[in-house]
């Protein structure tokens, strides 16, 4: 009897502990500096699922005040220790978008959060070809609305839907297209023709070479307009980290003259791939700053991508490093943007946003005051989340990012 009695204090204790101090060690890298590429995987899956180790947390800290009164003191205490900071750091995702929610008004949904109950439907894309370089075929999968859109969903179609191409990320050498593909169906669901794109990568240097894919997606979306029956005049672009920064340029530059310096050398790309408004989550704008100030070179090599798409650094090559930086051709009457970015962002810095968003906006503030409203430029800063954040369709900081990328598009 006496040993069965100490079998299950013993057991208690171990219970308790693994219940308190596994959370907290997963949670601690939503704070904590990744030590490498893994464990920043890691750290966006924490920051993005935070409650759930929170609530194994919540049982540590149970089993270790049980624990406590049971006479295992030193296990229990440091139970319920472990336990209470793993509750502390799951709560610090929510409560950190509670005013951010609030300014934007969007009301979080704990029901969505645990149980996806948001999620779409992702059908199976269309694949078109849109361009075929040094025989090299590129792709786009076309997510398209099943239904025309009605009064209710989107302002003044002029009777034929938007479209939005969308750039995949990757470091300007890998990913591929499609990576979001619940992004993109959810899009489609309301009213909008989406087109996810290859584009050149690196090696060689692609800096010009995948802007100009971009732009030859987006003309080519424009030359297929009544096929997909989608209004030329209201294309617009969306990338993510290495594709938001194609995305800035190609809608950037394709304002600028044919006689301009820029990406494009075919002049019919900087006329014709014009947009309508571009928005950018967690994107590099200024890549001479982001060569010298990288975020933490222990997840990825910063400086190695950007000398993988320039072709050399910014000593050697200043021209091309300014010319490849969205803030070099940013300016007051810049297409509508739309910039995301997460506080926690170990892979590029949140600096890069602000640093735009006060050339468009014309203002020395760092940060500048407007953050939110219906601007012409916009940014949105969400305060808990990594780089990648927008992976859990259904997060806290998704959540808000699908209310103001709406309103932004409907806007402008």
């Amino acid at each position: 009897m006496v040993k069965r009695i100490w079998f299950a204090s013993l057991a208690l204790s171990i219970g308790a502990l693994a219940c308190s101090v596994t959370p907290l060690a997963l949670l601690l890298w939503t704070v904590v500096p990744a030590l490498h590429y893994n464990l920043w995987l890691l750290s966006v899956v924490a920051g993005e699922w935070s409650l759930y180790p929170g609530l194994v947390g919540l049982w540590g800290a149970l089993l270790g005040i049980v624990a406590v009164r049971r006479g295992r003191r030193r296990t229990g205490f440091v139970a319920l220790v472990c336990g209470t900071l793993a509750v502390a750091l799951s709560l610090y995702p929510p409560l950190s978008m509670l005013r951010v929610a609030e300014a934007n008004g969007v009301r979080l949904s704990l029901a969505r959060y645990l149980f996806a109950s948001h999620a779409p439907a992702v059908q199976t894309p269309g694949t078109f070809e849109f361009a075929r370089v040094d025989g090299q075929p590129l792709l786009l999968d076309a997510y398209l609305p099943q239904a025309s859109p009605t009064a209710g969903e989107l302002d003044q179609l002029n009777s034929r839907r938007p479209a939005i191409v969308v750039v995949h990320g990757g470091s300007w050498k890998s990913g591929e297209r499609s990576d979001f593909p619940q992004w993109d169906a959810w899009l489609a669901s309301r009213g909008y023709a989406v087109f996810d794109i290859d584009y050149r990568l690196a090696p060689p240097p692609n800096w010009r070479l995948a802007v100009e894919d971009v732009q030859r997606a987006v003309v080519w979306v424009k030359e297929h307009a009544q096929q997909f029956d989608i209004n030329p005049a209201r294309v617009s672009l969306m990338g993510r980290s290495a594709g938001g920064q194609l995305a800035l340029l190609a809608a950037y530059t394709a304002e600028e003259s044919p006689k301009a310096e820029g990406p494009a050398t075919d002049a019919r790309l900087q006329i014709d791939a014009r947009v309508r408004a571009v928005i950018a989550l967690y994107a590099p704008t200024d890549l001479r700053w982001a060569y010298e100030h990288p975020a933490n070179e222990r997840v990825i090599n910063g400086p190695a991508a950007l000398r993988g798409l320039t072709g050399g650094t910014p000593q050697t090559l200043a021209d091309v490093y300014s010319q490849a930086s969205p803030l070099t051709h940013a300016h007051q009457n810049s297409p509508p943007t739309l910039l995301i970015h997460g506080g926690q962002d170990q892979v590029v810095r949140r600096d890069n946003m602000w640093f735009l968003l006060q050339t468009l906006q014309g203002t020395g503030a760092h940060p500048p005051k407007t953050e939110v409203g219906p601007t012409r430029y916009r940014a949105l800063f969400i305060p808990y989340a990594q780089h990648g954040f927008d992976y859990n369709f259904n997060g806290w900081g998704a959540q808000v990012t699908q209310h103001v990328l709406l309103d932004f598009l409907n806007t402008n």
